[in-house]
């Protein structure tokens, strides 16, 4: 997988006021969560927005510097926007150990077209994440979901999913990745809404 750089600072002044200060001289509070502590840090926003841009919807590892010294391994555990400017105000980052196992979420893409969809007026549903278990060299950028072959009616559950190497689900092996709702279902289902407005 793709793996991305990214240089912070370490701040002492916490709470609004420092805050906001930082996010008017250009830069974004964060926090790095370790394994015993928690540390605060300052982003450069225009770095921090470029290496998101490069990333894509796509999971990665980050390869923090902190006060140009001190690197680890790290994933982009959150980030908060303003409501209103839609600008980045804050990010959580979750350092992980190389050498140990890591549970993360992962997107879900889905490749070529369900069959359901196309010859049999088939809705299809899908899940926009999957959560994952392996080390951090062996994280994918997505679980791929091919789902030419669905018909109408019918899903695809985790255990159905193609193995990746050194990578487990550690979800209900029966838990849908995707479906395609019947024509009739869709209509069951309507009939039940129109129903409960009637009420």
């Amino acid at each position: 997988m793709k793996q991305y750089k990214l240089n912070v600072k370490t701040r002492d002044g916490i709470g609004r006021g420092p805050a906001r200060r930082l996010r008017a001289a250009g830069a974004i509070p964060g926090v790095i969560y370790g394994k015993n502590e928690s540390k605060p840090v300052t982003i450069d926003a225009v770095e921090f927005r470029m290496m998101m841009r490069a990333k894509g919807t796509s999971a990665a590892l980050v390869e923090i510097t902190i006060d140009e010294t001190n690197t680890i391994l790290s994933v982009i555990k959150d980030f908060q926007r303003n409501a209103v400017s839609q600008k980045i105000v804050h990010v959580d980052i979750l350092e992980v150990d190389p050498n140990a196992q890591m549970t993360a979420t992962i997107p879900v893409r889905i490749k070529g077209d369900c069959v359901g969809v196309l010859t049999e007026n088939g809705i299809l549903e899908a899940a926009h994440e999957i959560v994952v278990r392996c080390l951090p060299k062996d994280l994918p950028e997505c679980i791929e979901v091919d789902v030419s072959n669905l018909h109408a009616g019918h899903t695809i559950h985790i255990d159905a999913l193609p193995a990746i190497a050194g990578v487990t689900f550690p979800s209900n092996q029966n838990s849908v990745v995707a479906s395609c709702i019947a024509p009739e279902v869709q209509e069951e289902a309507s009939d039940a809404a129109e129903g409960k407005k009637k009420k």
